[in-house]
């Protein structure tokens, strides 16, 4: 009986153990541009930088180099869990001579994405925060948008930005669901700048 319970044990719940590894094992990833780790959560996706450009709707033939054509931002890593519950980061090059303070940069284009949503969604109740936010011992840019729609669901987007010479680095976090907002804030929060 009891070498029987012991088989039992065995081929029950040893397969569930591994299950239960695989699925709180976390990846990695490593940027060595901007010299860059971070942990993405449990249960999401990574997407491939140049699948998720195009469902930006930035194709793959837009030469980084191109001249008189403005560059967009081009991604780094993206991963998701669902369409409304994601991470990107993504870089562009950025001339302060031409481009002017980044930090008024910054300002502008809050000031847009407010503006652009408050347009498009007239019934939604828009609240917004600009501040400087550490991550290591690196100062980002960070700007709050939390959009209360209709129908009750509200929509997150923190987005933090800081430049590496010349280069503009960004990090995005969307989210609909507080609990995801977590795990995707905590990943951010506790990624390493080298």
């Amino acid at each position: 009986m009891r070498k029987s319970f012991t088989a039992f044990l065995i081929v029950t719940i040893f397969p569930i153990m591994l299950w239960a590894q695989t699925e709180t094992e976390k990846s990695s990833f490593h940027s060595p541009d901007f010299n860059w780790d971070i942990d993405i959560p449990p249960g999401y996706e990574e997407i491939e930088p140049a699948v998720w450009d195009l469902q930006k709707g930035i194709p793959d033939s837009i030469a980084a180099d191109s001249p008189g054509i403005e560059t967009p931002p081009r991604t780094i890593l993206a991963f998701k869990i669902n369409d409304y519950n994601y991470f990107e980061s993504n870089w562009q090059p950025y001339d302060v001579n031409k481009q002017g303070d980044y930090k008024s940069h910054c300002q502008s284009v809050d000031n847009q994405l407010y503006q652009t949503f408050a347009e498009q969604i007239p019934d939604a109740k828009i609240d917004t925060a600009s501040s400087v936010q550490q991550i290591g011992k690196l100062d980002f840019q960070k700007f709050v948008l939390k959009m209360t729609l209709p129908n009750g669901v509200t929509l997150s987007s923190h987005m933090f930005s800081r430049l590496f010479d010349d280069k503009e680095f960004s990090a995005n976090l969307f989210y609909v669901n507080d609990e995801q907002g977590s795990l995707l804030m905590e990943a951010w929060l506790y990624s390493r700048f080298e």
